[in-house]
């Protein structure tokens, strides 16, 4: 029962966008590692590297009002192939540059902005296709491998990643990088696939937005679940993504290589989550073991400056990505199961846009705690983030005591 979900792979559409989503989230762990390591040697600044997951993240916040409309009324298969090739050709942009000795730290922060659009497009497209691909009787079971790809990717591309850059430099790591969204782009465009019916005439842009706002009127709870359970996202994309570098180099001394060692730990426990999520919501209701899993991911972080050494932090990550990534696959479950696919871009519009908003803000703050409190105090900062993910459980529940247990009941029938 707890593997039943690798069955999905027999779905030869799903099997090819899960191996391709794999291959290009390798390359995304290199240029994590490739693009971070660079702003700190040639900056030494841990602000700077702040500014730089801001850069990067800023033009998902722009394309969110955007995205609803997009991924409603194209086909998501041939969107997802145009945006692998759009991120392949500028991240090997940076190392062409490289090679005819015509590199800035500028160009740098282009590229990141730029692939920060594919990004900004992609996932939301990704869940809007997979709700395509499966009947809703296996959403469970598809939201766990897509977050399969996506930690196996990671941890392979965090791992080898921390290494590549070690020995060969951060530009061979974006070369690597960008030729995985080209392998991607291939996989994903022999997959049959029939669409869904989308909008046939196009929207504009602020209709868009606003309907995904009264949907969010209509169903506050909903989306007061999704703003809380995003909260978590953003520890992990916004500020760990500037404290976990910064541990590496300023208290463990243990540089690309220590880096890349803790992300692809976080890696291996959210792959195991994979299966761990399964298996823990067959066994206790999804409102407790939000609660357990959002309460452990806040205290490792929060005790993570006091370990004395590599092998510990990784531990501590370990922990963390089994507990985190296991409350996100089923907080997403969630929300594909309540969420109509008929309007689920423009819902991931709205929550896209608070996600992105809150991911700026969490990085700059981040840089800011690292350069003049410390390390340290950004971590225990960053834990409160995981903290408030909890409290929002606990806070519907209090409201609405039956809200968890109605979709118990509509997972059961």
């Amino acid at each position: 029962m707890i593997f039943h979900q690798f069955r999905l792979l027999r779905n030869q559409a799903f099997a090819r966008f899960f191996v391709g989503n794999v291959i290009s989230l390798i390359g995304w762990g290199f240029n994590f590692i490739a693009v971070s390591w660079l702003v700190l040697e040639i900056t030494g600044s841990k602000l700077a590297l702040g500014k730089l997951v801001a850069v990067s993240t800023l033009p998902g916040l722009v394309i969110a009002l955007y995205v609803g409309s997009i991924i409603d009324r194209m086909n998501r298969k041939h969107l997802l192939v145009i945006i692998d090739i759009y991120r392949g050709i500028f991240t090997l942009a940076v190392p062409v540059l490289y090679y005819f000795d015509a590199f800035h730290l500028w160009q740098l922060y282009v590229m990141s902005f730029l692939t920060g659009v594919g990004f900004g497009i992609f996932w939301p497209c990704a869940s809007a296709f997979v709700q395509e691909l499966v009947p809703e009787k296996d959403y469970m079971a598809a939201n766990s491998l897509l977050s399969a790809s996506y930690q196996t990717g990671a941890l392979t591309g965090s791992a080898v990643g921390g290494f590549v850059v070690a020995w060969w430099g951060a530009q061979v790591a974006l070369a690597l990088d960008g030729g995985t969204y080209l392998i991607s782009a291939l996989l994903i465009s022999t997959a049959s696939y029939r669409p869904a019916a989308h909008l046939k005439k196009a929207e504009p842009v602020w209709r868009t937005f606003i309907q995904g706002l009264q949907f969010a009127h209509r169903n506050k709870l909903i989306f007061l679940f999704g703003l809380f359970a995003l909260l978590s996202d953003v520890a992990i994309w916004g500020a760990l993504a500037v404290l976990t570098i910064a541990l590496s180099t300023d208290i463990l001394q243990t540089g690309a290589r220590g880096f890349g060692l803790m992300d692809g730990a976080y890696g291996v426990g959210a792959l195991l989550a994979t299966i761990f999520a399964v298996w823990a919501t067959s066994l206790f209701r999804r409102r407790d073991f939000l609660i357990v899993a959002y309460a452990i991911a806040g205290l490792t972080c929060f005790f993570l400056p006091a370990m004395p050494g590599l092998g510990w932090a990784m531990l501590l990550f370990f922990i963390m990505g089994l507990h985190n990534n296991s409350a996100r696959i089923v907080s997403r479950t969630i929300l594909m199961e309540v969420i109509p696919n008929q309007v689920m871009g423009r819902a991931q519009t709205i929550l896209g846009t608070a996600t992105r908003l809150l991911i700026i803000a969490s990085t700059m703050l981040a840089g800011w705690l690292a350069e003049w409190a410390g390390v340290g105090v950004g971590l225990q900062a960053t834990a409160g983030m995981f903290w408030l993910s909890l409290a929002g459980v606990v806070l519907i529940t209090v409201v609405r005591p039956e809200f968890f247990s109605d979709w118990e009941q509509s997972r059961l029938k």
